[in-house]
């Protein structure tokens, strides 16, 4: 401050223009790269803690466990009961299963429930029973749930045959303090997705969406886990999914709980996802391992949808986690059967019994890159502030371009005995075209969101004839905003200048409060964009102009629809469809996200390197 103080108004100008126009844009790529660097370190051991229970209360693996062979043997018998009533229609298979939890002395009933969506129309039944505990007042409870089709996309045999095994050995217990519900839904996710909207007395009556009221209830769900054992065979892993909808997550004492069980009273080997990553002492291939986990658990919560049935509870603060058993013929680890599922499951459940309120000990918000390794938002969130600060820096100094300030540079250099600077800015900056371009390029990407979403009744009505539209409406938009510009005066700035400027602002402010929201689908769009935003402008060579516009057209929707195609060997209708089911029944925030946020941005990018260059 004393050499600042020392210094005339026109040096200190001089300073603070030559930073702004010379050093900002250096800054900003600097801290961009620090960004993607910080990212890049994240599954690195010495960025990570070794994960434990918060939550004192839980006590996982100290309760002596009812379980037995006997039990096991029972489950096996209900495996050949599942597999004889799973080929029956849904409502026969789900008034048989109704039929089977009867018998063992619970209260079911089924739910029938219908969905129609812009792409198919879906129903079915589910089933669910309810297990009163003894010293339950019926003011809280559990939830065990299965799907009839596990994520393998078979019968989902061994859970549903668990869940029935299961209600019969907490039907002979009594220390039990919450009630236990147990759910067999149809269908995909719609299904569980109808039971807890009736559950919670949100079940509709529309043309979209009908859901059936519950007959049994029972009291405010505390946790729940979702079984998903697929087939009639034994195991060598188990796999934890855990995202939610639009990247929500359960409490880590829900992950933590299950993996202390796991590695003591029901020993069995533990991963996340289903993928099975061995452990070396090369400590170059244990990074790319934990980089690989974080970068799957980053993917599934970018996209929004849920990695089973668990992700739905998360939308009613209910914590809960998928456990998902993996079949690798060959993998080095002890094969597991029913008997160690039975006994794992029941000492979590008798973990989370203990409970006396809700889990808020430990995190909701942390990255995975392993079973045993967390980084917390301390850690993961600086990275994403700095690539947004890094968009701004670039913003600034092109502002300053746009302004006096450079001529006042000149002005100063030529006569460097001045004393007093000129004035800042003397006139006004043109910013009627990239204010429209921005404007308009907002509009079109709600028209195309609006036409994705909405059922016109046309023949031969599809997602892909949509898309096709929307693509129409937004090179529209390019052409229009491009052909103003060329037939307008010049203004004393460049318009591209200006427009990018806008550009970079409106991404900073994406990509830093998406992180508070979504942080995987912040850092997604954030690497995306980053450096064709930073560096793209327009030039007088054609090719150039050309391969820029390329790029940018390669990273819009559009784009990233064709390469999700051919990356996941899909067909492009299948793709959409996926997308636009998960906004229709879940509630997913991919679709507006993409369409009324990413999108506009992307169509003004593309406008700012086909303007001319005066």
């Amino acid at each position: 401050m004393g050499i600042l103080s020392r210094l005339s108004k026109a040096q200190r100008r001089q300073i603070f223009g030559s930073f702004v126009l010379n050093w900002m844009p250096r800054l900003s790529i600097l801290l961009a790269t620090v960004s993607f660097l910080w990212l890049l370190a994240l599954p690195h051991q010495g960025y990570s803690k070794r994960t434990y229970v918060s939550e004192s209360a839980l006590l996982p693996g100290n309760a002596n466990l009812l379980y037995q062979w006997t039990d096991s043997m029972a489950a096996e018998a209900y495996r050949e009961t599942v597999e004889r009533i799973s080929t029956l229609s849904s409502l026969e298979r789900a008034q048989a299963l109704e039929r089977e939890f009867a018998e063992i002395g619970l209260k079911a009933a089924t739910q029938s429930y219908t969905l129609n969506t812009s792409t198919a129309s879906k129903s079915g039944v589910n089933t669910y029973a309810v297990f009163y505990a003894p010293r339950s007042d019926g003011t809280e409870a559990l939830v065990l749930s299965a799907s009839w089709t596990s994520r393998d996309k078979i019968t989902n045999t061994n859970a549903v045959a668990m869940l029935l095994s299961l209600g019969k050995m907490f039907k002979r217990t009594s220390h039990l303090s919450k009630d236990i519900v147990f759910v067999v839904s149809d269908g995909d996710t719609e299904g569980l997705q109808a039971w807890l909207k009736a559950y919670h007395g949100n079940e509709q009556n529309t043309y979209e969406r009908s859901e059936e009221a519950l007959r049994v209830r029972s009291g405010a769900i505390q946790a729940a886990l979702n079984l998903d054992f697929a087939g009639t065979g034994d195991y060598n892993a188990l796999g934890i999914f855990f995202e939610g909808v639009n990247g929500q997550l359960p409490n880590l004492d829900m992950i933590n709980s299950v993996a202390d069980i796991a590695a003591s009273v029901a020993p069995v080997e533990l991963t996340l996802h289903d993928e099975l990553v061995p452990m070396t002492e090369n400590v170059t291939k244990n990074y790319i391992n934990s980089l690989k986990r974080m970068l799957y658990m980053m993917k599934y919560q970018a996209v929004g949808t849920p990695t089973g049935n668990h992700g739905l509870y998360l939308k009613y603060k209910i914590d809960a986690i998928t456990l998902y058993g993996i079949d690798k013929p060959g993998w080095h680890s002890q094969r597991f059967n029913l008997f160690r599922i039975g006994c794992l499951i029941e000492s979590s459940i008798r973990s989370l019994n203990n409970l006396l309120e809700h889990l808020h000990q430990s995190f909701f918000f942390y990255l995975l890159s392993g079973v045993r390794r967390y980084t917390s938002i301390g850690l993961y969130m600086p990275p994403v502030i700095i690539l947004g600060v890094s968009f701004i820096c670039q913003a600034l100094s092109l502002w300053g371009v746009s302004s006096d300030l450079p001529l006042e540079l000149k002005a100063m250099a030529r006569n460097k005995n001045a004393v007093v600077g000129l004035p800042y800015a003397r006139r006004a900056r043109s910013v009627k075209v990239p204010a429209a371009v921005v404007g308009l390029s907002f509009v079109a990407g709600l028209a195309s969101f609006k036409l994705l979403t909405t059922q016109f009744g046309f023949p031969g009505e599809t997602p892909l004839l949509k898309l096709v539209a929307s693509v129409g409406v937004c090179s529209m938009l390019v052409l229009s905003a491009v052909s103003s510009a060329q037939d307008s005066e010049l203004a004393p700035a460049p318009d591209w200048i200006t427009l990018k400027t806008f550009v970079l602002a409106l991404s900073a402010l994406v990509v830093t409060t998406l992180s508070a929201l979504n942080f995987s689908l912040a850092v997604s769009i954030g690497v995306v964009i980053v450096w064709p935003y930073l560096y793209f402008k327009p030039s007088r060579l054609m090719p150039l102009n050309v391969i820029q516009t390329v790029i940018l057209a390669g990273i819009s929707p559009p784009g990233l629809v064709l390469f999700a195609s051919w990356w996941y060997t899909m067909d492009v209708s299948l793709v959409l469809g996926w997308v636009l089911e998960g906004y229709e029944i879940l509630g997913t925030w991919l679709l507006p996200t993409i369409c009324c946020i990413y999108w506009p941005i992307n169509l003004a990018a593309t406008v700012m390197v086909l303007l001319p260059v005066s």
